[in-house]
């Protein structure tokens, strides 16, 4: 039986009370929430802010992270301080409703040929780790463009305490990039993880198993990819994100009892 906890990544636009709920219901430890519609850091009132806070409590269900939605990658310095300013509003509601990280893609790494592009993604990195770490939460990227051994050397060159990793291995398997190994290249970075394969995923999205099993297309060798968070000395929780398109409490129930089997 699996010792983590179990999460549920809520929908967007949506009733969250509604969704919290049912998180609790179904057995979810903790949520995930999108910072974007009513719960956007320019529209959740203070009032909003503390009836969040109450009904987390009330019901015992954590909030795991917030999600910050991003529309560009960091790679460039256009309208880079407007951005920068966004993600900071974001880090402070996340740190006043409770939970110390942010999830949120930044965009590919930039090859080392491509000088001005990866100059702006390293500096945009820095910012968004300082200023996390001044606002007391963590900024957790959420793989899927590169390998964790890739992404590895420019969290260990920037050593910022504001910066972490997130492990989404539906959007790795989606590029034939192995989670497993990901995993335990990012390491001691790793501070979320989503419970999640690319089965669900669009047909013309999905492809061989990178590692060469021969499973299903999509799929993810879950005992490996447990192993790997256990090997690195996971202690966070295992996010289900649910597909949108279909109700999200057969999926999780799903989920649970999948990962309890292992």
């Amino acid at each position: 039986m699996i010792r983590t906890p179990l999460g549920l990544r809520l929908l967007p636009n949506t009733s969250v009370r509604e969704q919290i709920q049912e998180a609790a219901r179904l057995g979810a430890r903790g949520v995930v929430i999108d910072a974007v519609g009513d719960l956007g850091p320019d529209r959740l009132t203070e009032t909003g802010r503390r009836e969040l806070r109450h009904l987390l409590r009330s019901i015992e269900v954590a909030l795991i992270a917030m999600h910050l939605p991003t529309r560009r990658s960091f790679d460039t310095t256009d309208q880079l301080d407007d951005r920068l300013r966004r993600a900071a509003r974001a880090f402070t509601l996340a740190y006043e409703l409770g939970t110390r990280l942010v999830l949120a893609r930044v965009g590919a790494v930039p090859d080392e040929s491509d000088a001005p592009r990866r100059e702006a993604f390293l500096h945009a990195l820095t910012e968004l780790g300082r200023r996390a770490d001044h606002l007391g939460v963590r900024l957790a990227i959420e793989t899927g463009t590169e390998p964790g051994s890739a992404l590895r050397p420019i969290l260990d060159a920037l050593e910022s305490e504001g910066l972490a990793a997130s492990i989404d291995p539906a959007s790795l398997l989606q590029r034939r990039i192995d989670p497993v190994a990901t995993t335990r290249d990012l390491g001691p970075w790793v501070a979320h993880a989503y419970a999640s394969d690319a089965s669900t995923a669009r047909p013309q999205l999905l492809t061989a198993d990178p590692r060469g099993l021969g499973s299903t297309a999509g799929g993810l060798d879950w005992e490996e990819y447990l192993g790997a968070l256990e090997e690195i000395d996971y202690r966070g929780f295992l996010t289900i994100w649910p597909d949108p398109t279909r109700p999200a409490g057969p999926q999780f129930t799903a989920m649970a009892g999948r990962l309890n089997r292992l």
